[in-house]
C-alpha cells in the first residue's frame, strides 16, 4: 500500500509538473503573436493617413499573426483537453488517409503536394489523431519549404514520411524537433505554434508506433512515422497492390 501511495504521487508531481512547464511554454508562445497585434493596431491608430499600400501590408501582417494565434489556441486545446488520448482505435487504411490529407492541405496553401503509395496498409489508431498527425506533418512541410514547389507524401507499408525541399534539419535536432515548442535557431522567425510535431510523437507514440526526422536527400528534411500493421493484414497483398500501381503509373497520386 505504501508503495503503491508512493507511485501515484510521483505520478500527480510528474503531471503537475508537466502543466506548469506548457503553462510556462504557452504563455512564452502566446506573448509573441499578441506583441505583434498589439503594435499594428497601434500603428494603424495612429497614422490614419498612411498609403493604401503601408495599410496593406499592416493588414496583411494582422491576418497572419491572427491566424499563427489561432492555430497555437487550437493546438494548446487539443493538448491540455486530453482530446488526443480519448479516441478509440480503428482500422484505417493509411494510403486513402494520406491521400484525403494531401488534397485538403494542397487546396488550402495552394501547393502541390504527391502521394507516393509503394506498399499498402491498414494501421489501428484514432483516425481523427492519425489525420491531425499526417495534416501537420504536411503543414510543417509546406511552411518550411518556400519553394513553392511539390511536397512528396510516401507511403510504404505502416509507414508515412513527407518530404519537403526547405533548408533541412539542423545537426543535433532529429530528436528535438518533436519536443514541445522546440524551435531551431533557423526558425525561430517562421510562424508556428511548436507544437505540431509533438502531436505527431504523441499519436504515433499512443499507437504503438516510431517517428523519424532526418534531412532528405538533395536537401530538405524527410520527417514521418512508423505504426505497426493491423494484425491479419496480408503482407502479401500489400506488396501486390503496390507493384500494381507502379505497372499502371509511378504509383503516385496527386
Amino acid at each position: 500500500l505504501g508503495s503503491a501511495f508512493r507511485n501515484m504521487l510521483s505520478a500527480l508531481a510528474v503531471s503537475r509538473a508537466e502543466q506548469r512547464r506548457l503553462v510556462q511554454d504557452a504563455g512564452h508562445e502566446l506573448r509573441t503573436p499578441l506583441t505583434s497585434l498589439t503594435t499594428n493596431l497601434s500603428v494603424l491608430r495612429r497614422h490614419p493617413e498612411m498609403s493604401p499600400e503601408m495599410r496593406d501590408g499592416v493588414l496583411d501582417d494582422l491576418d497572419s499573426e491572427v491566424r499563427e494565434l489561432t492555430e497555437l489556441v487550437n493546438e494548446l486545446v487539443a493538448v491540455a483537453s486530453g482530446e488526443l488520448e480519448q479516441q478509440p482505435s480503428e482500422r484505417i487504411e493509411l494510403p486513402e488517409l494520406a491521400q484525403d490529407v494531401a488534397e485538403r492541405v494542397g487546396r488550402r496553401r495552394s501547393r502541390d503536394i504527391v502521394v507516393d503509395v509503394r506498399n499498402r496498409a491498414v494501421v489501428d489508431a484514432p483516425r481523427s489523431a492519425l489525420d491531425r498527425a499526417i495534416t501537420n506533418l504536411v503543414d510543417n512541410a509546406c511552411k518550411f519549404d518556400m519553394s513553392g514547389g511539390r511536397i512528396d507524401v510516401v507511403v510504404d507499408g505502416g509507414s508515412l514520411t513527407v518530404l519537403d525541399r526547405g533548408l533541412g534539419i539542423e545537426a543535433g535536432d532529429e530528436e528535438r524537433i518533436f519536443d514541445r515548442f522546440h524551435r531551431s535557431e533557423s526558425a525561430r522567425s517562421m510562424p508556428g505554434s511548436g507544437l505540431g510535431l509533438s502531436i505527431v510523437r504523441d499519436v504515433v507514440v499512443r499507437a504503438g508506433g516510431s517517428v523519424v526526422a532526418t534531412n532528405r536527400d538533395g536537401g530538405g528534411a524527410a520527417i514521418g512515422f512508423t505504426l505497426p500493421v493491423s494484425p491479419g493484414w496480408p503482407s502479401d497483398a500489400g506488396s501486390a497492390d503496390g507493384a500494381r500501381a507502379d505497372n499502371e503509373g509511378d504509383g503516385s497520386a496527386t
